[in-house]
């Protein structure tokens, strides 16, 4: 790379880099992060002048829960004009549904088209490993983040950093900081709760719920019990496991953390594919459950009752509400909360991207500028929003933007609170953070190398069955022996033994076990 063109930038950089971390002692996000009107500026105050750069068009695919409206266009123009005055820079954004972003992403790398700044996760869309294995994703140095994305690299916590290391130890994302602490929940519309008299603290696990479904079916007509959906299905929950959307899984109470197989997990589940079954014939899953792709898409109706969460972070039941047509939810936790890493969201830039440098600018400014923040997340001030006090917006209905995705966009804890958020939510997911259970796990990475083909055969075997059996929409004492001996057929058995070897490889390295 030609760093003499970026002289100016990496100055600058530096010195705010430097200030960043003199006032945020242990990578903490401190109060400056909080959005408030005194530390709001509006855009012409807050813009400097741009560096002298030649000006370059930038690309950002993303995913997000429905079309954010007709004024999609009216919001990109606006940051535009902004990135010009910051980083001589202009974007075009380009939302994908959750459905269809995989299978876009896919076809624009297959076809060498053209951009520069995605989204990505470990274990989900844009599946971080797999992608890096790929050669899709480019890799972001050390020298990389610290000369042009200084601010963004000060407000992660450090012992959080190493979460975002590849199985080749480089790193290829940029995290998106907000809850990294997940515990599963169901959601549950106030409404209900309050005229069933349902206490939310007795309900600890899937089973606790079935009285409340059965009342919801006798005496609601029109709602839908349950609302699971190709995308929204997993009710189960072991509290004896130390696993739930980690890497793998091992028993609480084992000093020795021996790998619990996927296929010993599928023959646990029985009871409980059972108890899906019994739900849904007896009309308390929606009849679709197995073929509708967007859970949004049923929510949106206002009809579903309960639903399924997987992160149930602090302050999400006001976005739970938007999403379930303007109906208050509560959560209700059905397993326990651990630490997941920061990698369940990054954005990471296309390995052919002709402009790398100013795309990593682009992630700095995403991850710290509060206007740019909150322009592409909540649109424009007045027309799309109300901002009615330092912390709080009102969104404006049928305002015609509305992503419905802070957390796709950058560092959540530059977000404006909404209606039903507590003032204190980002305090809050800051402590969650740094209490929850970090599990043994925590660093531990998957290579896939030695069995990329049966990977790929038991994903299309998951594919055909795992969707039907946890909708209760087929029997599963049919189904379920047959799913069990085409995992077998497809290569499961040796996808555990290179896990378990990989796994045993790495407690010996981390001291994990004696």
């Amino acid at each position: 790379m030609k760093k003499t063109r970026w002289v100016n930038w990496f100055v600058l950089s530096l010195c705010l880099a430097m200030l960043a971390a003199c006032s945020n002692n242990g990578n903490t996000p401190n109060a400056s992060n909080a959005p408030t009107s005194a530390a709001e500026k509006s855009p012409e105050a807050e813009a400097s002048e741009a560096p002298s750069l030649p000006e370059v068009k930038l690309t950002f695919i993303y995913p997000v829960s429905a079309n954010p409206g007709p004024d999609q266009k009216l919001v990109n123009d606006e940051i535009n004009k902004y990135l010009k005055e910051k980083i001589n820079a202009t974007v075009d954004l380009k939302p994908l549904t959750f459905d269809e972003y995989e299978p876009k992403l896919n076809a624009m790398l297959a076809a060498g088209e053209d951009f520069d700044l995605a989204w990505s996760s470990k274990g989900w869309l844009g599946n971080y490993q797999p992608y890096i294995d790929r050669g899709a994703y480019l890799e972001l140095t050390e020298d990389m983040i610290t000369e042009y994305a200084p601010e963004a690299r000060a407000n992660i916590p450090d012992k959080f950093w190493p979460d975002m290391l590849a199985v080749d130890g480089k790193v290829y994302g940029f995290p998106i900081y907000q809850v990294a602490a997940k515990s599963k929940s169901l959601v549950i519309q106030k409404r209900f709760v309050e005229k069933y008299n349902l206490d939310i603290n007795s309900i600890q696990s899937y089973k606790d719920i079935e009285p409340f479904l059965k009342n919801l079916k006798d005496n609601e007509p029109g709602i839908i019990p349950l609302g699971l959906a190709q995308n929204s299905w997993g009710l189960y929950s072991d509290r004896t496991t130390v696993g739930e959307g980690l890497a793998l899984s091992y028993a609480k109470d084992d000093p020795s953390l021996k790998y619990i197989g996927n296929l010993q997990i599928l023959d646990n589940k029985k009871e409980y594919l059972d108890t899906m079954r019994s739900w849904y014939q007896a009309g308390y899953i929606n009849e679709d459950a197995p073929i509708i792709q967007n859970i949004n898409d049923l929510k949106s109706k206002g009809n579903v009752a309960v639903g399924l969460e997987f992160t149930s972070k602090p302050g999400g039941e006001a976005g739970e509400m938007a999403i379930n047509g303007g109906n208050e939810v509560v959560y209700a936790p059905i397993s326990d909360s651990y630490f997941t890493g920061i990698s369940g969201a990054m954005h990471v830039i296309n390995k052919g991207s002709k402009n790398p440098e100013r795309t990593l600018m682009l992630i700095n400014l995403l991850n710290t500028d509060k206007y740019l923040y909150n322009l592409i997340c909540n649109g424009i001030e007045g027309k799309h929003y109300t901002k009615t006090d330092d912390l709080y917006i009102e969104p404006i209905k049928d305002s015609g933007y509305a992503p419905n995705g802070d957390w796709v966009f950058g560092n959540q804890f530059n977000a404006y609170l909404k209606p039903g958020q507590a003032a204190d939510t980002w305090e809050r997911t800051i402590a969650l953070n740094d209490s929850a259970l970090v599990p043994a796990t925590s660093g531990f990475g998957v290579n896939e190398e030695n069995m990329k083909a049966e990977t790929a055969n038991v994903t299309s075997v998951n594919n055909e069955y795992q969707a039907a059996l946890e909708s209760g929409s087929v029997d599963p004492a049919k189904e379920l022996p047959k799913y069990r001996e085409k995992l077998i057929a497809s290569g499961q058995e040796k996808i555990e033994k290179e896990i378990e070897a990989q796994w045993e490889k790495f407690k010996q390295e981390k001291g994990l076990v004696k």
